[in-house]
């Protein structure tokens, strides 16, 4: 019978299943058209948030869909789950999901690109896998990012996931492209309506229209995407790949909406794997220029 992981090990290999060879590289493949839309992010930096926010640009609000992966598909799972990338979408311009670093994305449309502390990021990403691919008292939330998080490193083949400074640090040379908008989350929590109307100039979708504005705001809020949460679960993913893996066919982690707590990792995450987490900055800075990120998000007019 199917059984959650027991192990940090055994969660890697189940991971790696998770997307099939086959279809993961179909979907890098994938061609876009100059105005299709990437919502570009490492995971648990407010991937579904902006998913949120552009279909409602696009569509002046509605909610007439399953599953938000059903309107905006994630291309490294498209294929296996049965959704057609080159497909004509409900509303335009098209969009699609990635957690690709630069060098793996497909090229030619534009990009979102969304930074979110690192601190916040490893202990929201445990909250997710918590409860659906293993069981907290299996692999506590230090040893989650310690062994798991912190151990991703650089892309080997384009059937790897980067880690959180390699997929930052590709993207970065990018800030300044044309076609790329690059948002920090604790930026859009400060200004959720300059935000939305930052993402609407970008994706040419009502920018200076007020009056949508205010009703994506209102329906992009944490409010309103908790009430209607199942729409937000990864439900269609899961209902397609757990049994592959070998998850239970009910196995089903936190929603991927939540309170989008900043602070949340103090009271998660012991003193040592924070300066871990720190420490992992190096690269960053190599790259930046900055010692940590912080600096980064405040010295960063190019968002401004």
């Amino acid at each position: 019978m199917a059984a959650h992981a027991k192990s940090v090990d055994e969660l890697k290999a189940r991971l790696a299943k998770l997307f099939t060879e086959e279809g993961r590289l179909r979907g890098l493949s994938f061609t876009p058209r100059p105005h299709d839309v990437f919502v570009t992010t490492l995971a648990k930096a407010g991937t579904t948030w902006v998913q949120q926010i552009v279909h409602q640009l696009r569509t002046r609000g509605s909610m007439d869909f399953e599953e938000i992966t059903e309107v905006i598909p994630w291309v490294e799972a498209a294929s296996d789950i049965g959704i057609d990338l080159e497909a004509e979408q409900v509303a335009t311009p098209r969009a699609f999901k990635t957690h690709c670093w630069y060098d793996h994305c497909p090229k030619g449309g534009k990009y979102i690109v969304v930074m979110r502390n690192p601190r916040a990021v490893a202990p929201s990403f445990y909250k997710m896998f918590a409860g659906w691919w293993f069981q907290p008292s299996d692999i506590d939330v230090n040893t989650f990012v310690k062994s798991f998080w912190l151990a991703r490193g650089k892309p080997q083949s384009k059937l790897e996931n980067s880690s959180y400074w390699h997929f930052y640090a590709s993207w970065w040379p990018h800030r300044h492209d044309s076609n790329v908008l690059w948002l920090f989350y604790e930026d859009m929590l400060e200004d959720h309506l300059g935000a939305v109307k930052k993402i609407a100039t970008f994706i040419n979708c009502g920018a200076n229209d007020e009056e949508l504005h205010q009703l994506v705001v209102k329906q992009s809020s944490l409010e309103f995407m908790k009430k209607h949460v199942v729409k937000y679960d990864d439900h269609l993913v899961k209902s397609r790949r757990n049994e592959a893996v070998g998850l239970p066919k009910d196995a089903s982690g936190a929603a991927k909406v939540n309170e989008g707590n900043n602070e949340a990792y103090k009271a998660m995450l012991s003193p040592e794997v924070i300066q871990a987490i720190d420490d992992a900055w190096k690269l960053m800075e190599d790259v930046t220029g900055f010692s940590c990120y912080e600096d980064l998000r405040k010295n960063s007019s190019f968002t401004k």
